[in-house]
């Protein structure tokens, strides 16, 4: 039997690297460095751990199957340990704001310290943890049974890692956030990184049910989402509406994929957020880039009643160059129908959209 268990079946937690708190990135990037250069085996990996770090065969392994491996700076193909793209990103630029969203991705709850200390600076530990704690449970389930001794160590691999990343600082037993910390936390909220799926998949139930009752054109005025709701929404919103067009442009047909799995493809709100136009499906249209900011500006819409494309008047008197010719020639061409019925365009939301965006 082997010493060298596989990762898959090593106990999950969020394990910090060797070394002090002002020592941890560095020592990440220097093993990323030696990995990428010799190409080693998992074997060589936790002796060259073992050896440089004086570290137990343990602690050792547990770091290269979750620091390296589950956190997807590393991956294994032929017996050989490799960085993926992320990793190598990580290496070249040395950002620790590449590796936090990595980390958040990976480490559920990360950034979910900074987002506490935004609203509630120098604070003590426990308040810190108690307050963290209570808002990212929510967020991911699995942490709701918790012991409170994982919740301490969970806790602790967290801060330690924000620290050594140079986001969080404590003086005289209180946290709060670096100069680095705010400038982050203003620039990219916290919030808004890594949305997990359980999360955009709660309001996607929310939006498919909207559109089995009376088509609602405005968001009701005391609905309030929280910012990270509104943003799972977003996904969700444009998740049914591009699907529902299998990824074409309703008004050109381009459907045009990239090797992660994206398409050029935005879901666009007929009546627009700006607008109060609500979430319901039938409020969406699936465009392309170019589609999406002509429709926007009222350039094109879509006849409510044959739902077919029409272009202001103002360019079809305009002298023909090619870029014009572009949208002209969809003028009166019907728009790509969707896959389910009920989710086709509301007539109420072309209308209004005929009436106040259009130029006629």
């Amino acid at each position: 039997m082997s010493k060298y268990p596989d990762p898959e079946k090593v106990k999950m937690t969020f394990y910090p690297m060797v070394g002090s708190v002002e020592q941890q990135f560095q020592n990440l990037l220097d093993m990323l460095l030696w990995i990428d250069v010799n190409n080693a085996a998992p074997k060589q990996v936790y002796e060259q751990l073992r050896d440089k770090y004086q570290l137990s065969h343990y602690f050792a392994r547990d770091i290269y199957t979750v620091l390296f491996v589950s956190s997807g700076l590393i991956t294994t193909k032929g017996g050989q340990c490799y960085l993926t793209t992320m990793g190598k990103i990580v290496l070249e630029t040395s950002s620790p704001f590449v590796l936090l969203e990595i980390f958040e991705k990976s480490f559920a709850g990360v950034v979910g310290f900074l987002e506490v200390l935004r609203s509630k600076p120098k604070i003590k530990s426990g308040e810190l943890i108690g307050t963290w704690y209570g808002l990212v449970k929510e967020r991911f389930p699995k942490m709701q049974n918790w012991s409170r001794k994982t919740l301490n160590n969970q806790s602790r691999h967290r801060i330690d890692w924000l620290r050594t990343m140079k986001f969080i600082e404590i003086e005289n037993g209180l946290f709060s956030l670096t100069e680095s910390g705010w400038r982050f936390v203003l620039q990219n909220p916290p919030e808004l990184i890594a949305i997990q799926k359980h999360e955009i998949i709660e309001q996607e139930k929310q939006l498919r049910k909207s559109a089995l009752g009376d088509f609602k054109p405005f968001e009701t005025a005391n609905k309030i989402y929280s910012l990270r709701q509104s943003f799972a929404r977003d996904r969700a919103f444009r998740s049914i509406v591009t699907t529902q067009y299998e990824h074409y442009c309703a008004v050109c047909g381009i459907k045009l994929p990239v090797p992660r799995g994206a398409y050029l493809a935005e879901a666009a709100h007929i009546i627009p957020k700006h607008s109060e136009g609500s979430d319901d499906p039938r409020n969406g249209l699936c465009l392309c880039r170019n589609c999406h900011w002509v429709f926007d500006e009222g350039v094109i819409t879509v006849n409510p009643n044959k739902l077919t494309v029409m272009v202001a008047s103002y360019l079809q008197k305009t002298d023909a160059n090619p870029s014009i010719r572009a949208i002209t020639k969809y003028n009166g061409n019907e728009i790509r129908s969707v896959i389910d019925i009920k989710y086709s365009p509301s007539k109420i939301a072309l209308e209004w959209h005929s009436d106040q965006i259009f130029l006629g």
